[in-house]
């Protein structure tokens, strides 16, 4: 009788558990014994599962999926340990493995039964899913009668019935208003959707074609891998395949052990982020919301003397009466997704996550709120995790640099914001969706350079603008401005990259549309990240809104239009434009990595970056250390003479405890 699942499961956790190594492998016998055909099969699995990015983004025909690639492909053992991953939102590669392992937990190999060409779906947070938008599918692959992987897919669909249309349910007061819940079910067989998975979609969406559309495209996306393994299989062989594939995950896990062990230090760190919710008097949906929150979000690391790594969030604040709180099987997935930044990248799979164990957060915190607030909502969970997971970032940065690996560093992130539209369209039907291109923000700065210009994203390596002109497409809009935002990276020594801007003209609609800014700070009067070694902060994200305008009429007159937001103080939005109303809204930096000894007491650290052109870097006679937010509304001279005074005194005070320190210490 073959083992179940379930005893292998059972099996795999007591192998790693005596051994120290996934799957009880001590030695990675094909890799050693035919290495150029064990990295020749990882590839021709890795570029099968971007194609099946490809194929399920085209197929699925939504402009989340086909602009922004919110989507994700993977390839999993039987017992739902990630292989490889396409390009797209790798945050969710962990919550696709858990979405495996839980259908074998739940007992579905007995009942319902694993057959070739069966879908099974989850997007409930409380069974492993990070928030209502984010359906993740998962299908069985069987080479003849044994089953050898799993293709899973997870797309961003563009409404998913909660509250308010869209899928930033920020607003979202508890769980019975996060829309459409699928709960670890069998939703389909033989290739194809249950026709009451249909109508439950049509019935409880605003978007069905596009929400039934991404369906289809994940189901696409699956079957091509399917088909192209079977390919593999014929080649290399059933064992070599289920053996090298074991170690495929092995091996990604011992690969982010030796880069603790060689690149870091042992000991332990701690950081806290803070996001606040600044929704006291603003408009809500319950009385409940009428407050201000402040969420702490501590990281606690603790690097051991084998390499292994410990995480606490030890301190974490309570849940919030609104659509930012996620489950630890969420903030796991995403702590992978910043993990293969940083630590474990090569061969990204479920490997880096055996390298390190999490805490479970406190009862009733934002990052474990079911045990005590089983109704707390998950609308933008992943608002809090992309702030929090900053602190990964800056505490290993903090690391390498003791070691003298300076070009591992990287600053963190800021926020992260996207642009959602809700409305009827150019064509005349209803639609709500996202934009995502201001999810390529620009990267950290790293210890011996400045960011990319909006080039990256926290959940996203591969962050990607979109064609405007396919934007217009789909959505009742003009691009009158679409451009890189000065001055908008941290300050610092090195300057974190740029972000952008955009300027949407609502365009040929006959109700208007709604507009949400969906940020990971939205509401928040606190900056999102602190920079490393002293440096200044980000830029808020500031987006303007402006109704009842005369832009018809300057386009009618050829007059200049606003082409970009301008100055924090005298925005451009409000020079070139009348308005009846105008409401404007409130990467980080590396100060100096230097080691201790280059650091001089004579010489003020050089705040300013490595000089791309960027305006306003280092302009005479002004601070480059102060971004210019508009806060200091004296005369320039006076700003700049107040200043130099204050750079005068940092420096003799400075002076003064290096010749106190040199007298201690002779």
């Amino acid at each position: 009788m073959s083992t179940s699942l379930k005893d292998q499961l059972r099996e795999n956790d007591e192998a790693f558990a005596r051994t120290g190594h996934l799957f009880g492998l001590e030695r990675l016998h094909r890799k050693e014994s035919d290495p150029g055909t064990y990295e020749a099969m990882w590839h021709i699995l890795s570029n099968m599962c971007n194609l099946a990015w490809e194929v399920g983004c085209k197929v699925s025909s939504s402009p989340i999926a086909v602009e922004g690639g919110d989507a994700l492909w993977a390839l999993h053992l039987p017992t739902g340990e990630a292989i490889c991953v396409s390009r797209g939102i790798t945050a969710h590669v962990n919550l696709l493995a858990h979405t495996v392992r839980s259908i074998v937990e739940l007992g579905y190999e007995e009942y319902p039964g694993f057959r070739q060409g069966d879908i099974f779906e989850n997007n409930d947070p409380h069974y492993g899913g990070i928030h209502a938008p984010d359906f993740e599918m998962a299908m069985p692959i069987f080479h003849g009668d044994t089953l050898v992987a799993w293709a899973t897919a997870v797309s961003h669909v563009s409404d998913c019935g909660s509250v308010t249309p869209g899928s930033v349910g920020f607003l979202n007061p508890d769980c019975y208003s996060d829309g459409l819940c699928i709960s670890m079910e069998k939703v389909g067989e033989n290739d194809r959707h249950y026709p009451w998975y249909d109508m439950r979609v049509r019935s409880r969406t605003r978007t069905p074609e596009f929400v039934l559309g991404d369906a289809r495209g994940r189901v696409a996306g699956c079957v091509s891998m399917r088909e192209r393994l079977t390919a593999v299989i014929d080649k290399y062989g059933l064992d070599f395949f289920l053996d090298a594939t074991r170690e495929y995950v092995e091996d990604s896990r011992r690969y982010a052990v030796n880069r603790v062990r060689t690149q870091t230090v042992p000991g332990r760190a701690r950081k806290s982020q803070f996001k606040d919710l600044a929704m006291r008097g603003k408009r809500t949906l319950l009385g409940k919301q009428d407050v201000d929150c402040l969420f702490n979000l501590p990281m606690e690391v603790e690097v051991r003397g084998d390499a292994s790594v410990h995480f606490s969030l030890r301190g974490a604040s309570g849940t919030v009466p609104f659509g930012e709180n996620i489950s630890p099987v969420a903030l796991k997935s995403g702590l992978l997704n910043g993990y293969s930044h940083i630590i474990g990248f090569d061969m990204f799979n479920s490997g880096p996550a055996s390298a390190w164990d999490v805490e479970t957060p406190p009862d009733g915190s934002w990052a474990n709120p079911f045990e005590k607030d089983f109704s707390a909502s998950s609308g933008v969970a992943w608002a809090p995790a992309v702030i929090w997971m900053s602190n990964l970032y800056e505490m290993f940065g903090r690391l390498f640099q003791m070691r003298g690996f300076v070009e591992e560093m990287a600053a963190g992130a800021a926020t992260t914001m996207t642009a959602e539209f809700a409305g009827i369209t150019q064509l005349g039907y209803y639609l709500a969706g996202l934009t995502l291109e201001q999810a390529s923000n620009g990267s950290p700065a790293r210890g011996f350079g400045d960011g990319e210009n909006s080039a990256w994203c926290i959940y996203t390596p591969n962050a990607d603008f979109g064609n405007a002109e396919v934007t217009e497409l789909y959505y009742p809009i003009l691009y009158l401005g679409r451009n890189v935002e000065p001055d908008s990276g941290g300050y610092g020594r090195f300057r974190g990259g740029l972000g952008h801007t955009a300027v949407w003209m609502v365009h040929n609609t006959p109700s208007g549309i709604d507009y949400q800014c969906g940020d990971a700070g939205m509401r928040s009067r606190t900056v999102a990240n602190h920079g490393m070694y002293g440096a200044y902060p980000t830029w808020t994200d500031t987006p303007s809104y402006a109704h009842g305008t005369n832009v018809k009429e300057l386009v009618e007159a050829r007059r200049p239009l606003v082409h970009e937001r301008g100055p924090a103080e005298r925005p451009h939005i409000s020079v070139n434009i009348s308005a009846a109303e105008l409401v404007t809204e409130g990467d980080a930096a590396v100060r100096d990595a230097r080691a201790p000894a280059e650091l001089r007491p004579d010489r003020p650290p050089d705040l300013r970056g490595a000089g791309d052109g960027r305006p306003d870097r280092a302009r005479p006679g002004r601070d480059p250390g102060r971004p210019r937010q508009g806060m200091d509304q004296r005369p320039r001279g006076d700003r700049d003479q107040r200043r130099g005074h204050l750079a005068e005194r940092r420096l003799q005070r400075r002076s003064r405890r290096h010749r106190a320190a040199a007298r201690r210490d002779p």
